[in-house]
């Protein structure tokens, strides 16, 4: 009997479900194989699930689930590490299969994600989030400056986990554009949102933090309108009195957005200026985001504002009809909100009576021309990621990309009634996946190209090693080797002039990435070690296909990388070894 009463069995369910609370999915599941009693307990005790899935999962994906499921948390929890492990795989697997691949990771390659991402209503959301959350949690592995770092926290995997976020994000993307443009949703404010959206994939920027944000303003204007004009009676109220007019309502706008707030403009266009919400936060903004916060504030107290975009210039624009007689057309300077008069269009062959309506695709065509003026040359993420909306959008014909077929397919008349049905990443409807799953095989075969290589083995003359920082002592630019040969290459040797190079053509030849992101062919002679070097971020992202991380000295090849220079690690470890000693 005293046996009997000490056993497990013996214990009440509530005891048990605090025991294996604190345990791992895995266990449990395992603890509920043991019994018939354990099995049922254990599949149907919701509570448990529930707390291990808040525990499990980031509160935004937790509240959502908790919002639109259907009660069986295990079965939920089961999914998300279902997509988990299927990303972590197939993220691991793509530096063996591309490593070499000169074209651009393109969607066919990326099928297998789009297959996990759309399993169920919740799974896009989860893809998405585990894919940021590998590159989050990589960049701190990394910046703790380890000798190692385990698989799929590196550059590399970080790198094509980049890629899929930005295929899976871009896809849903063109389906929220074009059933907003269906719908007629696409107000300025949502197009400055959508194209943060589609640039800083890295991030979630909801439409929501965009309406909340602007509502605050409208509240504050509504609070100067009363204590202005009418103290205690409604502004809505006073509107259709006519004891407060359009005018006196920009008034207040201005004053809430320029005055109050001490507004700085800025030409600029980069993440910080054209992000709505960062801009009222900073109170520093690109001259088009501040015109669109103004547009949308007016807009919501009633006054109707024209922001008219032109490839190279835009401007806001208010029609005066207090006086139906003699209608004035004013604009709001973008530096301060003041009223002008309208005059000649500069840019139009029009007159200054001329209606112009606004356009959500030229004003994002405008948002685009302008980041890319302002980051110029700088290859990262984010100018990538603007080349491709310029792809969507049908205005960049110079390359090929599966996003110049999107708006053909998304604007087939069948695909209408998806097209005014409710859209929402957090839990996708069956004709949205179905669309997204069709996209994502909408793709016209390329060519591809995968460069063959041959094992590097290395003589004496040799000097440096791949991963390592040199000076380069001709042209003063620090840069990182990506590669070497054991003499200039037969396609550089016509460049290359006996009176320019001391050693010749026969010395070796390394491949580096410069300081500017550039890729330049180096003899050896020109090159100097660094005793010192330092992590070059900026240039990470074009070596991560190679490299996994920096280790304090110098950029660690991945397997691929490694296996292509077999005999190059040691050399890294004498440099490693000799500058140690001198410092």
């Amino acid at each position: 009997m005293e046996e009997e009463t000490c056993a497990i069995k013996s214990l009440p369910n509530e005891i048990i479900t605090l025991v294996l609370d604190r345990n791992d999915i895995r266990d449990i599941l395992r603890f509920g194989a043991t019994c018939k009693r354990f099995h049922d307990f254990v599949r149907s005790n919701q509570y448990l699930w529930k707390d291990m899935t808040k525990r499990t999962l980031p509160e935004p994906l937790f509240k959502i689930l908790e919002e639109y499921t259907e009660g069986d948390w295990l079965v939920e929890l089961q999914g998300y590490h279902t997509v988990k492990k299927q990303v972590y795989l197939e993220l691991i697997a793509m530096s063996p299969q591309f490593y070499g691949r000169d074209n651009d990771i393109n969607i066919q390659d990326v099928r297998p994600f789009f297959k996990a991402a759309l399993v169920n209503r919740f799974s896009l959301n989860f893809s998405i989030y585990i894919l940021q959350d590998v590159i989050r949690k990589g960049n701190i592995m990394i910046n703790n400056i380890c000798k190692t770092v385990k698989k799929p926290f590196t550059l590399t995997e970080m790198h094509y986990a980049k890629i899929v976020l930005r295929h899976l994000i871009h896809t849903f993307l063109s389906l929220k554009w074009v059933r907003a443009h269906v719908n007629n949703e696409l107000s300025t404010e949502a197009v400055c949102n959508f194209f943060i959206q589609w640039v800083d994939t890295l991030h979630i920027h909801p439409d929501e933090n965009i309406q909340i944000r602007i509502n605050d303003l409208v509240e504050k204007v509504k609070i100067i309108l009363r204590e202005d004009e009418i103290k205690k009676a409604a502004v809505e109220d006073d509107v259709e009195k006519q004891r407060i007019t359009e005018r006196d309502i920009l008034s207040a706008v201005t004053q809430v957005v320029y005055h109050d707030r001490h507004m700085a403009i800025t030409t600029a266009a980069n993440l910080d200026t054209l992000d709505i919400v960062k801009v009222l936060d900073n109170k520093c903004g690109n001259v088009l985001v501040v015109t669109a916060i103004y547009q949308a504030v007016a807009k919501k107290c009633g006054v109707n504002c024209e922001l008219i975009a032109f490839p190279n210039h835009l401007f806001l624009e208010w029609r005066d009809n207090s006086d139906p007689k003699n209608p004035q057309v004013f604009t709001v300077e973008p530096s301060s909100g003041e009223l002008n008069r309208r005059r000649r269009c500069p840019f139009s062959q029009n007159g200054p009576t001329t209606n112009y309506r606004y356009c959500p695709d030229s004003l994002l065509q405008y948002i685009c021309s302008s980041f890319h003026m302002s980051m110029g040359a700088i290859r990262n993420w984010n100018t990538l990621n603007a080349l491709h909306l310029l792809d969507f959008l049908g205005s960049n014909r110079s390359t090929h990309s599966s996003y110049k077929n999107f708006l053909p397919y998304l604007l087939d008349p069948t695909h209408m009634s998806a097209m005014t049905s409710s859209l929402n990443m957090k839990h996708l409807s069956t004709p949205h996946i179905e669309i997204i799953r069709a996209l994502s095989r909408n793709e016209v075969p390329v060519d591809c190209y995968k460069k063959r290589f041959c094992i590097r083995h290395r003589t004496s003359n040799v000097k440096y090693a791949v991963g390592m920082t040199c000076y380069h002592t001709r042209y003063d630019y620090v840069c990182i080797i990506r590669s070497w040969d054991l003499h200039c290459a037969l396609k550089w040797q016509s460049q290359m002039t006996a009176e320019s190079l001391y050693f010749g053509v026969m010395q070796p030849f390394y491949n580096v990435v410069a300081a500017d992101q550039s890729e330049r062919y180096v003899p050896q002679e020109f090159l100097k070690e660094l005793d010192r070097p330092n992590r070059l971020y900026h240039l990470e992202e074009v070596i991560a296909t190679e490299f996994t991380h920096f280790d304090g000295f110098a950029y660690v090849p991945n397997d691929e990388k490694r296996a292509e220079f077999p005999d190059d690690e040691p050399v890294v470890n004498v440099y490693r070894e000799r500058a140690e000693l001198l410092n």
